[in-house]
C-alpha cells in the first residue's frame, strides 16, 4: 500500500464520526507530519476538506469521498474500512456511479410477487436495461457466493414472470425491457459470471456498465413485455 493509499484508508477511518484532528489522522495513518500537512492541504484546496475549530471536517459524505479518491487514481481498501462505513454507504456508492452513466435508480424496493415480496437492493434502469443488483460484502473465498447468486437469480426470474409489477413500481412504461442479474461486491477483483449472473466489483462498476453492450450475450438475462402502463 502506497503512502497516499495509507492516508486515504486513514481519513476514511477518522472522519466518519465527523469532526477530526491532524493527530488523530497521523496517530491512524503513522505517517510524518509533512506528509500529513500536505493531504490535508490538498483536500482543503479541492474543498474536500473545512476546518472546524482545531480540526478538520468532511464535505462529502464517504461514497462521494470514495469517488473522489477512486477519480484520482487512488486504491481505497473497501475490504478493510467496510466496518467504519454505515451500510447504505456502499449502496450509496453504487447508486452514484450508475447515475453518472445515465441511469435512474431506486434502492430497497420491495416487489411483491408469488404470494410473498422479494427485495432489491439496488436498480438501475436505462432503456433497455434494468440491473437488479444484489450488494454484497464477502470476500472472494466465501464459501457462500454460488447461493448468494443462484438466491439472487430466483428473485429475478420471478419478478420476470410478472414483469409489469417491477415497471409499475419503478414507473418504467417502455413494454418491454431486459432484466438484468447484477452482484456488485467490495472485493477488488475482475468481473466473473456465476450462473450467468456477473459478479462484479465496486472497482469494475464503471468498467462493467462500458462494456455491458459487448458481454450482454454472456449474462443470464431475462427479455419481458407487458402491456404499456
Amino acid at each position: 500500500m502506497s503512502l497516499r493509499e495509507r492516508l486515504v484508508k486513514a481519513l476514511m477511518i477518522v472522519s466518519k464520526d465527523g469532526v477530526f484532528t491532524r493527530e488523530s489522522l497521523k496517530s491512524v495513518s503513522g505517517l510524518g507530519d509533512s506528509i500529513i500537512d500536505e493531504f490535508i492541504g490538498s483536500l482543503i484546496n479541492d474543498g474536500v476538506l473545512v476546518r472546524v475549530g482545531d480540526g478538520y471536517k468532511s464535505v462529502m459524505p464517504p461514497h462521494r469521498l470514495i469517488k473522489y479518491f477512486v477519480d484520482r487514481g487512488l486504491y481505497v481498501d473497501l475490504e478493510s474500512i467496510s466496518r467504519y462505513l454505515p451500510w447504505d454507504e456502499f449502496e450509496a456508492l453504487i447508486r452514484f456511479l450508475f447515475e453518472e452513466w445515465g441511469f435512474r435508480v431506486v434502492s430497497r424496493l420491495r416487489v411483491p410477487v408469488a404470494g410473498s415480496r422479494v427485495e432489491f437492493d439496488v436498480i438501475a434502469y436505462r432503456r433497455p436495461w434494468v440491473l437488479l443488483i444484489e450488494a454484497k460484502r464477502w470476500r472472494r473465498a466465501s464459501s457462500s457466493i454460488r447461493q448468494i447468486v443462484n438466491r439472487h437469480l430466483e428473485k429475478v426470474r420471478l419478478v420476470a414472470r410478472a414483469p409489469e409489477v417491477l415497471m409499475g413500481r419503478i414507473g418504467v412504461n417502455w413494454g418491454e425491457a431486459l432484466l438484468i442479474p447484477v452482484v456488485i461486491t467490495w472485493h477488488r477483483a475482475s468481473t466473473e459470471f456465476i450462473e450467468g449472473v456477473p459478479v462484479v466489483s465496486i472497482y469494475q462498476v464503471n468498467s462493467f456498465i462500458n462494456e455491458l453492450d459487448g458481454i450482454i450475450d454472456n449474462i443470464n438475462a431475462f427479455r419481458v413485455s407487458w402491456s404499456h402502463l
